[in-house]
């Protein structure tokens, strides 16, 4: 069907970057207009990157999750079932899903022992490293427009 999805987020942006921003009287107002652009520019091509992304980073999460459970022993968290069918929506869940499974481990380690100001739960689980290899690939996401995130330095 025509206009695809993309060529109409292409029409919106450039009717905001050649139309409507030069317009706008603030600079606020301008620089507000230039980042839903920017939105707008990450919104291409998302639809065919995000089911790749996401089916990677689920199993990396199902890695992360595995490694927390076995720092836990017998406290290990039920692992969320994985979705029947591999649609984006269930691929989100999914995502959610193990999100919270991992948010619930790293409290059980703290619930489990005692912690002074710079100790991270995650750190006695083995998964601080692995969260942020995850969270920096959700920052490479976004680098076609621009955004960059240099990482925690370890």
């Amino acid at each position: 069907m025509r206009p695809t999805t993309d060529e109409l987020i292409v029409g919106i942006r450039n009717v905001l970057e050649d139309v409507l921003v030069p317009e706008l009287q603030s600079d606020w107002a301008q620089a507000m207009g230039t980042q839903m652009a920017l939105m707008l520019q990450h919104l291409e091509g998302r639809e065919e990157r995000e089911p790749n992304f996401l089916a990677e980073e689920n199993s990396k999460l199902e890695e992360v999750l595995g490694k927390a459970n076995t720092a836990l022993g017998s406290a290990a968290i039920a692992a969320p079932k994985k979705p029947t069918e591999e649609s984006l929506e269930g691929l989100r869940k999914h995502n959610e899903n193990l999100r919270e499974a991992i948010t619930v481990a790293i409290q059980v380690a703290y619930d489990q022992g005692e912690y002074g100001f710079t100790d991270l739960p995650s750190d006695r689980l083995g998964i601080t490293d692995a969260l942020m290899e995850i969270n920096l690939a959700q920052a490479t996401f976004w680098e076609p427009i621009g955004f960059t995130y240099a990482g925690r330095k370890r």
